[in-house]
């Protein structure tokens, strides 16, 4: 709509379509409940308050009978990629539970096919009813210590970064990249500033004069703190600070009760998800986030604040969405209940309930697991010693970093043998791009898995293969289903007995949330049966493999040392 156009419906020279009688109107603006009419004209607000005048007899009026109206919620840092659905199916859901913009990061699929995912991602934003922001994938991979299927340089960061609904750079993981000062890293965060953009970080446990560094680089946010001590230093240093609520990583129970208790503005906190799992983003989204708040006593206004108008303050989208405002988009949620935050009635761009249509993709999209047939032995770390000393990951429930440990194990004078009465399995990445073959091995603690192996395709951030268990040989058949698959989750056990179909990059189903979560109760079922009591095992796996996260992690080019920024061996020799 053209400013022309928007000021004659403001004067009411142009009649608005939808008014809305009656409401109790939640103003993110004042951090007030305040009575109102509101009016709206094209997918816009034109009006507030008294409305009479721009009302006409094509002027649809609903009565909301008393009921609380505040702005549609904003999920700010979201990888879409992780609910394991198409962003299509993705945004059925969210939209169900009020959640009409999101700020995706795509370099899950950026990592598997590059530039052409993000072309196509953004494609498929374009069809739907809610707002989708993109920040540009700033790493992939992630850094040196994998083999992802696809590079994003300069040249394609700058020419995705004048796109439009383009609102930043996604986050900065590779924190030693920025230190170093890399040429290449600081020219995307450069790129980005140039254009007014945000760039968002991620940087869990750095302090002191890194920290400084980090942040003089012109990076703004952060969404990995781990404690609340270091939650609080970010944000008095001049950090926006994402709390994250996802399926695998949570500090809402931790920090905002310590955030209350001290006092602390919540200007500059904002809400994310970061990853959700179908059956998670089904139970609710960002509104789960503002009920969860308000329950641990923020106050209502402000809970709705921080998904709304502080998000998109940060991502200077403030003057399109955000808030219930003159000129802003008709994103508004109609509640039942205010403290309990149940709504009634979602509108986006002035529709109400609006409908998701199904698009097609292309072929490429379905072929890109890539791997020879897999044998035991291939998974295997060798030795003729009797025993031998090796470093262990270590599994943190709840928490994407890891521990590390060391501990004796034992072999049949041949092989290193996992140990089951111990909780150690063994763990092996698959180079699936068809780069260069790789195979990296290592051991694991946490899953407490008793019989059989685990599998899948979806691997942060490169998304190789990645497989753990009690025994070789069948951790090599859930390697070889999941090539046959073309991507997926699979348990074995003698043979495959469950198994999750990923067609789409090898990470995403392109049936409905409710399908995929159907199937995924099911593996969850059949691997607690196999011993694991991990709440979200396959998130939590899926991060074993991030070498950008503390302390001690997996990829296809072996076991990484993430403080030192490199490759050991599995063995301490």
């Amino acid at each position: 709509m053209l400013p022309g156009e928007k000021i004659a419906a403001g004067k009411g020279d142009i009649k608005s379509d939808l008014v809305l009688r009656n409401c109790r109107i939640v103003n993110v603006n004042t951090k007030e409940v305040h009575k109102g009419d509101i009016a709206i004209y094209s997918g816009f607000i034109i009006g507030i308050g008294d409305v009479d005048d721009l009302t006409g007899t094509g002027t649809k009026l609903l009565d909301v009978s008393n009921a609380h109206v505040c702005p549609g919620l904003i999920d700010g840092h979201v990888h879409f990629e992780s609910s394991m659905v198409t962003l299509t199916h993705f945004a059925h859901e969210s939209l169900r539970h009020g959640t009409t913009g999101i700020v995706i990061d795509p370099h899950e699929i950026a990592n598997i096919l590059g530039a052409k995912g993000i072309r196509l991602v953004l494609r498929e934003a374009k069809k739907l009813p809610l707002d989708v922001f993109v920040t540009i994938s700033s790493c992939v991979p992630s850094s040196h210590l994998e083999t992802s299927g696809a590079k994003l340089g300069i040249r394609d960061i700058r020419k995705f970064l004048d796109k439009k609904f383009v609102v930043g750079l996604g986050e900065v993981m590779d924190y030693p990249a920025v230190l170093g000062r890399y040429a290449q890293k600081l020219a995307m965060i450069s790129a980005a500033i140039e254009r007014k953009l945000v760039v968002d970080g991620h940087c869990p446990g750095m302090k002191g004069s890194e920290l400084f560094g980090y942040m003089s680089a012109g990076i703004s946010s952060d969404h990995e703190s781990v404690t609340y001590d270091e939650v609080l230093l970010k944000a008095r240093l001049g950090m926006k600070i994402m709390l994250r609520e996802g399926s695998a990583a949570k500090c809402l129970d931790e920090f905002i009760p310590e955030l209350l208790h001290d006092g602390i503005s919540l200007e500059n906190f904002f809400f994310a998800t970061d990853d959700k799992h179908p059956g998670d983003l089904m139970a609710g989204h960002m509104d789960a986030l503002v009920r969860k708040s308000i329950s641990l006593g923020v106050d209502p206004a402000q809970a709705i604040s921080m998904s709304t108008i502080n998000t998109a303050r940060h991502y200077r989208i403030d003057q399109l969405v955000g808030s219930i405002s003159i000129g802003r988009r008709a994103n508004l949620l109609i509640l039942d209940d205010l403290e309990k935050f149940r709504i009634r009635t979602v509108i986006v761009r002035g529709v109400m309930n609006p409908i998701i249509s199904g698009i097609e993709y292309p072929k490429y999209v379905f072929r890109t697991v890539k791997y020879r047939n897999i044998k035991p032995d291939d998974l295997k770390i060798f030795s003729d010693k009797k025993k031998v000393s090796a470093r262990i990951i270590e599994i943190v429930p709840d928490k994407l970093i890891t521990k590390k440990c060391i501990k004796e194990m034992r072999t049949d004078g041949h092989t290193v043998l996992p140990d089951i009465e111990r909780d150690i399995l063994s763990i092996a990445v698959i180079e699936r791009h068809r780069k260069n073959g790789n195979i990296g091995r290592g051991f694991v603690r946490g899953f407490n898995l008793k019989e059989g192996a685990v599998g899948q395709s979806i691997a942060h951030d490169s998304h190789n293969v990645v497989v753990a268990g009690t025994n070789f040989e069948d951790m090599a058949l859930c390697a070889n289903r999941i090539r046959e698959m073309q991507g997926g989750i699979v348990l074995a056990k003698d043979k495959v007995i469950d198994h999750l179909n990923l067609p789409f990059a090898g990470i995403l189903s392109t049936q409905s949330a409710y399908d995929v979560d159907k199937k995924l109760k099911e593996l969850h079922t059949a691997i607690r049966r196999m011993g694991c009591r991990l709440e979200a095992p396959f998130i939590q796996m899926s991060f074993l493999a991030l070498p950008v996260i503390p302390l001690v992690k997996i990829t296809d080019m072996g076991l990484v040392d993430v403080e030192r920024g490199q490759v050991i061996d599995a063995l301490v020799k």
